[in-house]
C-alpha cells in the first residue's frame, strides 16, 4: 500500500513538473517569436533552467509565491556602419547607428505572451484529446495521451482559484493573479467575457474527456 502511495506521489509530482515545463515553455518560445529578447526561465526555488543551468542569477526579488517564470534579456543592439550617401571628397566619413526595434510594437505582444503560458498547455490538453479521439492509439501511447488531455487544468485553476476565491492557482502556492484572464482583458476582450470564454473552454473540455472515457475508457491499455 505505501508503495503504491509512493509510487502514485512521485509520478503526480513528475505531471506537474512536465505541466510546468510546458507552460513556462510557452511563454519564451512565444517571446521569441515576437523577438523579445532570450528568455529566461527560472523555476522554484531559485533555479534557472535556461538558457544555463544553475542557481538563478536575476536581480529581481522571486516574483511572490510563483512556482516558475520567465524574463527576456533583449536582444543586443545591431550596431550598422553608414556612408555619406554624396561627397565632395573621397574622403568619406562613416556614421555609427544603432538599429533597434519598437518598444511599443514589442509591448503590444506582452499579453499575447502571457497567454500562452496557461494557453500552450490547453492546446497540448486539446492535441491529446483530439489525438486520442481520432488515431485511438493503444498501450503506453493512449496512457501518456490521456495523461495529457488533462493539462488544461492549468489554465482552469489559474481562472478559478483567483477570480473567485482570491487564493493562488495552486491553492497553497502559484500566481496570485489570475494571468489568462488579464492577458485576454490587455488584448480587448471585457472582464466577463474573457472569464466564460476560460470557463467555457474548459467546460468543452471536461465534456470531450467524459465522451472519451465512456466510450473506450481512458486508460484502458491494449497492446497493439
Amino acid at each position: 500500500m505505501f508503495k503504491k502511495i509512493l509510487l502514485l506521489a512521485s509520478l503526480l509530482f513528475f505531471y506537474f513538473l512536465a505541466s510546468v515545463l510546458i507552460h513556462e515553455a510557452g511563454h519564451a518560445y512565444t517571446g521569441v517569436v515576437f523577438g523579445l529578447g532570450t528568455p529566461i526561465i527560472n523555476i522554484w526555488p531559485g533555479i534557472e533552467l535556461f538558457p544555463s543551468f544553475g542557481a538563478t542569477v536575476s536581480t529581481t526579488a522571486w516574483p511572490g509565491s510563483s512556482v516558475a517564470y520567465v524574463s527576456f534579456m533583449p536582444e543586443t543592439p545591431r550596431f550598422v556602419i553608414e556612408f555619406p550617401e554624396f561627397s565632395q571628397s573621397l574622403k568619406l566619413t562613416p556614421e555609427l547607428k544603432v538599429v533597434t526595434q519598437s518598444t511599443s510594437q514589442e509591448d503590444a505582444f506582452l499579453p499575447i505572451v502571457g497567454l500562452m503560458g496557461s494557453g500552450t498547455t490547453y492546446l497540448a490538453s486539446l492535441f491529446c484529446t483530439l489525438y486520442l479521439y481520432f488515431e485511438k492509439p493503444k498501450g503506453v501511447y493512449r496512457a501518456l495521451a490521456a495523461c495529457g488531455t488533462f493539462l488544461f487544468y492549468d489554465i482552469l485553476c489559474y481562472t478559478v482559484f483567483p477570480v473567485f476565491f482570491e487564493m493562488p492557482h495552486l491553492i497553497f502556492m502559484g500566481g496570485i493573479h489570475p494571468e489568462p484572464i488579464i492577458c485576454l482583458v490587455n488584448i480587448g476582450f471585457s472582464y466577463e467575457i474573457a472569464v466564460a470564454l476560460v470557463l467555457g473552454i474548459c467546460a468543452a473540455q471536461i465534456v470531450a474527456l467524459c465522451y472519451l472515457s465512456k466510450k473506450e475508457g481512458l486508460f484502458k491499455l491494449k497492446r497493439t
